[in-house]
Protein backbone atom coordinates (compact mmCIF):
# COMPACT_ATOMS: atom_id res chain seq x y z
CA UNK A 1 0.00 0.00 0.00
CA UNK A 2 1.47 3.23 -0.92
CA UNK A 3 1.54 6.25 1.22
CA UNK A 4 0.65 9.25 -0.23
CA UNK A 5 3.82 12.27 -0.15
CA UNK A 6 3.45 15.93 1.03
CA UNK A 7 5.14 18.75 -1.15
CA UNK A 8 8.86 18.92 0.15
CA UNK A 9 8.56 22.73 -0.05
CA UNK A 10 6.21 22.66 3.28
CA UNK A 11 8.33 20.91 5.30
CA UNK A 12 10.15 23.45 7.10
CA UNK A 13 6.99 25.30 8.10
CA UNK A 14 4.99 22.06 9.17
CA UNK A 15 3.76 22.33 12.83
CA UNK A 16 4.78 25.38 13.47
CA UNK A 17 2.90 28.12 11.50
CA UNK A 18 1.48 29.62 14.84
CA UNK A 19 4.76 30.23 16.60
CA UNK A 20 6.74 31.38 13.29
CA UNK A 21 3.99 33.84 12.60
CA UNK A 22 4.39 35.39 16.63
CA UNK A 23 8.02 35.37 15.52
CA UNK A 24 7.68 36.82 12.60
CA UNK A 25 5.10 39.67 14.26
CA UNK A 26 8.01 40.76 16.48
CA UNK A 27 10.19 41.15 13.74
CA UNK A 28 8.17 43.00 11.96
CA UNK A 29 6.99 45.16 14.42
CA UNK A 30 8.20 48.61 15.95
CA UNK A 31 11.53 49.49 16.78
CA UNK A 32 11.89 50.68 20.04
CA UNK A 33 14.84 51.58 22.61
CA UNK A 34 14.40 48.51 24.48
CA UNK A 35 13.43 45.55 21.63
CA UNK A 36 11.24 42.62 22.94
CA UNK A 37 14.13 39.82 22.84
CA UNK A 38 12.46 36.43 22.42
CA UNK A 39 13.53 33.09 23.69
CA UNK A 40 12.74 29.81 21.92
CA UNK A 41 12.24 26.88 24.09
CA UNK A 42 12.36 23.53 23.57
CA UNK A 43 13.44 19.46 24.27
CA UNK A 44 15.80 18.07 22.56
CA UNK A 45 15.20 16.95 18.78
CA UNK A 46 11.76 18.67 18.92
CA UNK A 47 12.74 21.42 16.10
CA UNK A 48 14.52 24.69 17.65
CA UNK A 49 17.06 24.20 14.17
CA UNK A 50 14.16 24.02 12.07
CA UNK A 51 12.62 27.52 13.40
CA UNK A 52 16.03 29.08 13.12
CA UNK A 53 16.90 27.71 9.89
CA UNK A 54 13.43 28.94 8.17
CA UNK A 55 14.05 32.58 10.21
CA UNK A 56 16.99 32.69 8.69
CA UNK A 57 15.82 32.24 5.10
CA UNK A 58 12.96 34.42 5.14
CA UNK A 59 14.74 36.95 6.66
CA UNK A 60 17.69 36.91 4.89
CA UNK A 61 20.75 39.48 5.31
CA UNK A 62 18.72 41.21 8.26
CA UNK A 63 19.76 37.94 10.43
CA UNK A 64 23.21 37.68 11.91
CA UNK A 65 22.96 33.95 13.07
CA UNK A 66 25.49 31.77 15.46
CA UNK A 67 24.92 28.45 16.65
CA UNK A 68 26.64 27.71 19.88
CA UNK A 69 28.05 23.96 19.60
CA UNK A 70 29.89 23.36 22.54
CA UNK A 71 30.30 24.60 26.17
CA UNK A 72 31.80 28.37 25.84
CA UNK A 73 34.83 29.93 27.46
CA UNK A 74 35.95 33.26 27.70
CA UNK A 75 38.36 32.74 24.64
CA UNK A 76 35.58 31.02 22.34
CA UNK A 77 32.71 33.65 22.66
CA UNK A 78 31.27 34.97 19.13
CA UNK A 79 31.30 38.73 18.48
CA UNK A 80 27.69 40.05 19.40
CA UNK A 81 28.29 43.69 18.02
CA UNK A 82 27.48 42.64 14.09
CA UNK A 83 26.52 46.61 13.95
CA UNK A 84 22.66 48.04 14.02
CA UNK A 85 19.54 47.06 12.81
CA UNK A 86 20.32 43.54 12.39
CA UNK A 87 18.79 40.41 14.04
CA UNK A 88 21.10 38.64 15.97
CA UNK A 89 20.05 34.71 16.28
CA UNK A 90 21.95 32.30 18.55
CA UNK A 91 20.83 29.23 18.61
CA UNK A 92 21.79 26.23 21.75
CA UNK A 93 21.99 29.28 24.52
CA UNK A 94 22.26 26.74 27.08
CA UNK A 95 25.99 26.73 26.17
CA UNK A 96 26.73 29.36 27.72
CA UNK A 97 26.03 28.31 31.32
CA UNK A 98 27.39 25.28 33.24
CA UNK A 99 26.47 23.74 36.28
CA UNK A 100 29.72 24.40 38.63
CA UNK A 101 31.12 27.58 40.39
CA UNK A 102 31.15 30.36 38.56
CA UNK A 103 29.44 28.57 35.57
CA UNK A 104 26.94 31.65 35.13
CA UNK A 105 29.52 34.45 35.09
CA UNK A 106 29.34 33.96 30.76
CA UNK A 107 25.45 33.76 30.71
CA UNK A 108 25.39 36.88 32.65
CA UNK A 109 28.25 38.85 30.29
CA UNK A 110 25.66 37.87 27.54
CA UNK A 111 22.08 38.70 29.28
CA UNK A 112 24.47 42.25 30.35
CA UNK A 113 25.55 42.78 26.67
CA UNK A 114 22.26 42.18 25.28
CA UNK A 115 20.38 44.51 27.68
CA UNK A 116 22.84 47.09 26.28
CA UNK A 117 22.12 46.37 22.36
CA UNK A 118 19.48 48.00 20.31
CA UNK A 119 19.21 45.03 18.12
CA UNK A 120 16.65 42.21 18.52
CA UNK A 121 18.21 39.41 19.88
CA UNK A 122 16.08 35.77 19.28
CA UNK A 123 17.67 32.79 21.18
CA UNK A 124 16.87 28.76 21.64
CA UNK A 125 16.82 27.65 24.70
CA UNK A 126 17.20 23.41 25.65
CA UNK A 127 13.66 23.27 27.80
CA UNK A 128 15.65 21.02 30.56
CA UNK A 129 18.29 23.67 30.65
CA UNK A 130 15.80 26.84 30.48
CA UNK A 131 14.05 25.63 33.46
CA UNK A 132 16.90 25.04 35.98
CA UNK A 133 18.30 28.58 35.27
CA UNK A 134 15.07 30.17 35.35
CA UNK A 135 15.00 28.56 38.46
CA UNK A 136 17.70 29.49 39.32
CA UNK A 137 18.58 32.92 38.25
CA UNK A 138 15.20 34.35 37.06
CA UNK A 139 16.39 33.94 33.01
CA UNK A 140 12.76 34.80 32.00
CA UNK A 141 12.64 38.35 32.90
CA UNK A 142 15.13 39.18 30.16
CA UNK A 143 12.56 37.61 27.54
CA UNK A 144 9.52 39.23 26.86
CA UNK A 145 8.52 36.79 23.89
CA UNK A 146 8.52 33.25 25.08
CA UNK A 147 7.95 30.53 22.88
CA UNK A 148 7.73 26.83 23.96
CA UNK A 149 7.26 24.51 20.89
CA UNK A 150 4.16 22.18 21.04
CA UNK A 151 3.76 18.50 20.83
CA UNK A 152 2.68 17.74 18.17
CA UNK A 153 -0.62 15.52 17.30
CA UNK A 154 -0.18 12.25 15.18
CA UNK A 155 -1.59 14.13 11.65
CA UNK A 156 1.16 16.39 11.81
CA UNK A 157 3.80 14.19 12.68
CA UNK A 158 2.65 12.17 9.48
CA UNK A 159 2.82 15.17 7.47
CA UNK A 160 6.47 15.80 8.34
CA UNK A 161 7.85 13.03 8.41
CA UNK A 162 6.39 11.91 5.01
CA UNK A 163 7.54 15.15 3.56
CA UNK A 164 10.62 13.64 3.54
CA UNK A 165 10.27 11.10 0.85
CA UNK A 166 8.92 11.28 -3.05
CA UNK A 167 5.42 9.51 -4.02
CA UNK A 168 5.16 5.79 -3.70
CA UNK A 169 8.53 5.71 -1.72
CA UNK A 170 7.49 4.24 1.47
CA UNK A 171 5.25 1.14 1.04
CA UNK A 172 3.15 0.13 4.20
CA UNK A 173 2.47 -3.53 5.13
CA UNK A 174 -0.63 -5.16 6.59
CA UNK A 175 0.47 -7.97 8.97
CA UNK A 176 -3.18 -8.04 10.05
CA UNK A 177 -2.95 -7.49 13.50
CA UNK A 178 -3.77 -4.19 15.44
CA UNK A 179 -2.16 -3.71 18.81
CA UNK A 180 -4.55 -3.02 21.61
CA UNK A 181 -1.97 0.55 21.82
CA UNK A 182 -3.73 1.74 18.69
CA UNK A 183 -7.09 1.97 20.76
CA UNK A 184 -6.29 5.15 22.07
CA UNK A 185 -4.61 8.47 21.25
CA UNK A 186 -2.91 11.39 22.78
CA UNK A 187 -3.38 14.26 21.87
CA UNK A 188 -1.93 18.23 23.67
CA UNK A 189 -4.36 20.81 23.99
CA UNK A 190 -3.39 24.27 24.70
CA UNK A 191 -4.27 26.14 27.43
CA UNK A 192 -4.19 29.40 29.63
CA UNK A 193 -3.51 29.07 32.84
CA UNK A 194 -6.12 31.32 35.22
CA UNK A 195 -4.18 34.78 36.97
CA UNK A 196 -1.22 34.18 35.52
CA UNK A 197 -1.68 34.06 31.82
CA UNK A 198 0.70 31.50 30.89
CA UNK A 199 0.04 29.08 28.13
CA UNK A 200 0.46 24.88 29.05
CA UNK A 201 0.62 22.14 26.96
CA UNK A 202 -2.63 19.12 28.38
CA UNK A 203 -2.20 15.66 27.34
CA UNK A 204 -5.51 14.41 26.60
CA UNK A 205 -6.62 10.62 25.97
CA UNK A 206 -8.87 10.04 23.38
CA UNK A 207 -10.29 6.28 22.39
CA UNK A 208 -9.72 5.33 18.84
CA UNK A 209 -13.79 3.54 18.13
CA UNK A 210 -13.07 3.44 14.73
CA UNK A 211 -9.90 1.27 15.47
CA UNK A 212 -12.21 -0.92 18.44
CA UNK A 213 -14.90 -1.29 15.60
CA UNK A 214 -12.42 -2.83 13.10
CA UNK A 215 -12.00 -5.70 15.63
CA UNK A 216 -15.75 -6.31 15.60
CA UNK A 217 -17.49 -8.88 13.70
CA UNK A 218 -19.23 -8.34 10.59
CA UNK A 219 -21.08 -5.70 9.05
CA UNK A 220 -19.97 -3.29 11.98
CA UNK A 221 -16.63 -3.73 11.01
CA UNK A 222 -15.04 -0.57 9.17
CA UNK A 223 -11.76 0.19 8.04
CA UNK A 224 -8.93 1.58 9.20
CA UNK A 225 -5.93 3.64 7.91
CA UNK A 226 -3.14 1.71 7.64
CA UNK A 227 -1.01 4.36 7.90
CA UNK A 228 -2.95 6.09 10.89
CA UNK A 229 -2.24 2.78 12.68
CA UNK A 230 1.76 3.37 12.14
CA UNK A 231 1.77 7.06 13.04
CA UNK A 232 -0.44 6.36 15.93
CA UNK A 233 2.28 4.08 17.41
CA UNK A 234 5.20 6.29 16.21
CA UNK A 235 3.40 9.06 17.87
CA UNK A 236 2.89 7.42 21.07
CA UNK A 237 6.33 6.27 22.01
CA UNK A 238 7.90 9.79 20.48
CA UNK A 239 5.61 11.57 22.85
CA UNK A 240 4.64 13.94 20.09
CA UNK A 241 8.56 15.25 19.42
CA UNK A 242 9.00 15.12 15.77
CA UNK A 243 12.51 14.67 16.16
CA UNK A 244 12.39 11.12 17.91
CA UNK A 245 9.49 10.21 15.97
CA UNK A 246 11.23 10.43 12.43
CA UNK A 247 14.37 8.95 13.84
CA UNK A 248 12.01 5.90 14.85
CA UNK A 249 10.53 5.55 11.16
CA UNK A 250 14.05 5.56 9.84
CA UNK A 251 15.15 2.88 12.24
CA UNK A 252 12.26 1.12 11.57
CA UNK A 253 12.46 1.18 7.94
CA UNK A 254 13.36 -2.26 5.71
CA UNK A 255 13.81 -1.78 2.22
CA UNK A 256 11.35 0.90 1.96
CA UNK A 257 9.09 -0.94 4.06
CA UNK A 258 7.35 -0.49 7.39
CA UNK A 259 4.81 -2.33 9.26
CA UNK A 260 3.25 -1.97 12.73
CA UNK A 261 5.25 -4.85 13.93
CA UNK A 262 8.85 -3.16 12.91
CA UNK A 263 8.30 -0.53 15.45
CA UNK A 264 10.53 -1.01 18.18
CA UNK A 265 10.36 0.30 21.66
CA UNK A 266 12.65 0.27 24.62
CA UNK A 267 11.66 -0.98 27.48
CA UNK A 268 11.99 1.99 29.90
CA UNK A 269 12.73 -0.09 33.26
CA UNK A 270 15.94 2.04 34.12
CA UNK A 271 17.78 1.89 36.86
CA UNK A 272 21.11 4.06 37.75
CA UNK A 273 22.97 4.78 40.43
CA UNK A 274 23.39 8.75 41.56
CA UNK A 275 26.48 9.81 39.52
CA UNK A 276 24.86 8.04 36.16
CA UNK A 277 21.74 10.08 37.08
CA UNK A 278 23.48 13.46 37.40
CA UNK A 279 25.71 12.94 34.09
CA UNK A 280 22.64 12.09 32.44
CA UNK A 281 20.71 14.96 33.46
CA UNK A 282 24.02 17.24 32.56
CA UNK A 283 23.24 15.72 28.99
CA UNK A 284 20.35 15.75 28.36
CA UNK A 285 20.02 19.73 29.79
CA UNK A 286 22.80 20.35 26.91
CA UNK A 287 22.25 18.64 24.38
CA UNK A 288 25.63 16.69 23.67
CA UNK A 289 28.86 17.17 26.20
CA UNK A 290 32.08 16.12 25.14
CA UNK A 291 34.00 13.64 28.03
CA UNK A 292 35.94 16.52 29.24
CA UNK A 293 33.15 19.14 29.27
CA UNK A 294 31.24 16.25 31.57
CA UNK A 295 34.74 16.00 33.68
CA UNK A 296 34.85 19.65 34.38
CA UNK A 297 30.88 20.28 35.78
CA UNK A 298 30.76 16.16 38.00
CA UNK A 299 34.00 16.44 39.22
CA UNK A 300 37.55 13.95 39.33
CA UNK A 301 36.39 11.76 41.96
CA UNK A 302 34.06 10.77 40.03
CA UNK A 303 35.06 8.16 37.11
CA UNK A 304 33.37 9.09 34.20
CA UNK A 305 35.08 6.77 31.35
CA UNK A 306 33.32 3.71 33.51
CA UNK A 307 29.84 5.44 33.57
CA UNK A 308 30.01 6.52 29.49
CA UNK A 309 30.98 3.26 28.81
CA UNK A 310 27.85 1.42 30.86
CA UNK A 311 25.78 4.29 29.36
CA UNK A 312 27.15 3.29 25.76
CA UNK A 313 27.33 -0.09 26.30
CA UNK A 314 23.32 -0.40 27.39
CA UNK A 315 22.79 2.08 23.75
CA UNK A 316 21.24 4.71 26.45
CA UNK A 317 23.60 7.49 24.51
CA UNK A 318 25.60 7.99 21.81
CA UNK A 319 29.06 9.01 20.07
CA UNK A 320 29.35 11.28 17.61
CA UNK A 321 32.56 13.25 16.98
CA UNK A 322 33.61 12.98 20.44
CA UNK A 323 30.38 14.28 21.67
CA UNK A 324 28.21 12.18 23.93
CA UNK A 325 24.07 12.50 23.81
CA UNK A 326 20.96 10.93 24.52
CA UNK A 327 19.85 8.03 22.44
CA UNK A 328 16.52 9.41 20.45
CA UNK A 329 14.77 6.24 21.40
CA UNK A 330 16.09 6.75 24.95
CA UNK A 331 15.11 10.14 25.10
CA UNK A 332 11.12 10.33 26.30
CA UNK A 333 12.26 7.52 28.65
CA UNK A 334 15.59 9.10 30.67
CA UNK A 335 13.52 12.55 30.70
CA UNK A 336 10.69 11.04 32.65
CA UNK A 337 12.84 8.89 35.01
CA UNK A 338 14.96 12.30 35.77
CA UNK A 339 11.94 13.84 36.44
CA UNK A 340 10.33 11.38 38.71
CA UNK A 341 13.96 11.53 40.62
CA UNK A 342 13.67 15.25 40.74
CA UNK A 343 17.18 15.47 38.51
CA UNK A 344 15.23 17.84 35.75
CA UNK A 345 11.95 19.40 35.75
Amino acid sequence: MNIPATPRLQQAMIGYERELKEINKVIEGPKTAAPPHIAIIAEPLKGRTTIVDEISRVHGDRVYRITLDRVMTATSMPDLSPGRDRIILIDNCEFLATRKIGGFDLLNHFLKTQVGSKNLFITTWNSFAWQYLDQVMNLGKNYPVQITLPRMDTPVIKEVILSRYGQGEIQCVDEGRTERSHWYSIVHHETTLPFIGKEVTVPWITLNFSVMRSRLPGENRVQVSLEDVIFEKINRIADGNPGIALDLFQDSLEDHTISPRMIRENDCSLSLDINESFLLSLILSMNCLQSSEISAMVGRDVDIDRIIYRLLHAGIITEEEAHYRISPSYLTCVAEYLKRNRRVW
